[in-house]
């Protein structure tokens, strides 16, 4: 069963954001923060067998560390 959050629609190449600026490519996934952290401050991510913590500081910012 796939969650969600994963079955957000592709965002089209054309639509202007840095991430598509940068290079026009393939469609790539919007997943808002969100939809991620509900009413979390941090979250763990499972990739590869290890565990990475996401938060949200207090000035609003993204930190990802393992």
């Amino acid at each position: 069963m796939t969650p969600t959050h994963l079955e957000t629609p592709l965002r089209s190449a054309e639509v202007r954001s840095p991430a598509t600026e940068l290079a026009r490519g393939p469609a790539i996934p919007l997943l808002r923060s969100e939809e991620l952290f509900g009413k979390a401050r941090e979250i763990l991510i499972e990739h590869s067998g290890g565990y990475y913590r996401l938060r949200v500081t207090h000035s609003n910012k993204l930190i990802l560390t393992k």
